[in-house]
């Protein structure tokens, strides 16, 4: 079965096939099984993972082209990033103090307060 491999933009323009291709409805471009050939892995599916893409049936290009409430999500391939821009995962900021004061250092509020 034929299928097309809908890639971001920046992926089309590595392969300089940009403007030979038809775009979807969210910008994005839709290749040809031979314009992966290049790329690494045993099987189209594992080709069109490997350039951040998907891919889709005729049918299913035909809606992304004409515009679908749920376009098949792309991404940019790790191999095409900026050198630089890895994600790093956010760390969490404790929200309390570990011995159960507050943080400007007094004794933990208990709802009572005590007249001196």
């Amino acid at each position: 079965m034929a299928f097309y491999i809908k890639v971001r933009v920046e992926v089309a323009d590595y392969l300089k096939l940009t403007t030979e291709r038809n775009r979807t409805k969210d910008g994005c471009v839709l290749l040809w099984q031979a314009d992966v050939a290049r790329f690494p892995g045993d099987t189209i599916f594992e080709r069109a993972s490997y350039a951040g893409g998907v891919t889709l049936t005729p049918q299913s290009a035909k809606e992304e082209t004409d515009g679908t409430d749920y376009p098949a999500e792309v991404s940019l391939p790790e191999w095409l990033q900026p050198a630089g821009t890895e994600t790093e995962e956010p760390t969490e900021e404790p929200t309390e103090e570990p011995d159960g004061a507050s943080p400007d250092g007094d004794e933990p509020v208990t709802g009572e307060e005590v007249q001196p």
